[in-house]
């Protein structure tokens, strides 16, 4: 695995600099490493709505770092045992679902943390290569931790989840965020454009990176958000990638299914 001290993205989001991820749905390796040579910073396992488990995770880790792609894992907040596992498997950070206050984060953040700053357990393993880095890794690797915004109630704390030392960036997920809005699926109405301005200033205000997904496989897009202000934006997902890429079929067969 990567150097077991250092964290890149971290400090590449602390700087102001752009990382762009893809994002993974299913625990395939083969999908994973096939990913990872196009280029992305990292690579985030989707543990909330998809379908890997944790030895799929362990593999998929090892795959994104045969390219220098650091491997994120998206999980709930409520999943803090979940949490260190990943870590101690090699994540280098989480992003964290349906974050709606500070304090919740913050006790969230203390299992990502080795005592004395948290209460993360030891243990030998890939992450510290099975303790031959372990006084490095505990010492000074630190994850990235990203509370992902997605309801309004996320939206109306964020300034104060930004303002957590813990937190690298906010990410925001549009389609939850525009459902708990009222308004499923339109990122256009004033409703959700106030509500991630809202966030987006939040982010500037404390000095954080500000994230999105861009779920549609559209380059223009995908520009289009980094032209907003986002520096943290995942692009796709693999399953969405493939559909969109085999999706021609339908004008040959007529299938509608």
């Amino acid at each position: 695995m990567a150097e077991a001290t250092k964290n890149p993205l971290k400090s590449r989001l602390a700087a102001g600099k752009l990382s762009i991820g893809g994002w993974l749905t299913t625990g395939s390796p083969q999908i994973a490493e096939a990913m990872a040579s196009l280029g992305f910073d990292w690579l985030a396992l989707d543990m909330e709505h998809g379908s890997a488990d944790i030895s799929q995770a362990e593999a998929v880790f090892v795959a994104a770092e045969r390219h220098g792609v650091v491997p994120l894992a998206r999980i709930s907040g409520q999943h803090r045992d979940l949490a260190r596992r990943l870590l101690d498997l090699g994540a280098g950070g989480l992003i964290v679902s349906t974050v709606e206050s500070a304090a919740d984060f913050r006790e969230f953040a203390l299992s990502c943390q080795y005592p004395p700053a948290g209460r993360r357990g030891v243990g030998l393993s890939r992450c510290n290569r099975w303790g031959d880095d372990f006084g490095p890794y505990m010492n000074k690797f630190q994850p990235l931790l990203v509370p992902q915004i997605e309801t309004r109630a996320g939206v109306n704390a964020a300034a104060d989840i930004a303002a957590e030392k813990s937190v690298d960036a906010l990410f925001l997920g549009p389609y939850d965020l525009s459902c708990d809005l009222g308004h499923p699926g339109d990122f256009d109405v004033p409703a959700v454009m106030d509500a991630i301005q809202s966030v987006k200033t939040a982010c500037r205000e404390n000095g954080k990176a500000v994230g999105i997904h861009q779920v549609e496989p559209d380059a223009g897009a995908l520009q289009g958000r980094i032209d907003d202000g986002f520096t943290f934006v995942a692009y796709c997902t693999d399953i969405i990638a493939m559909r969109g890429a085999l999706g021609g079929i339908r004008s040959i067969t007529g299938s509608t299914s």
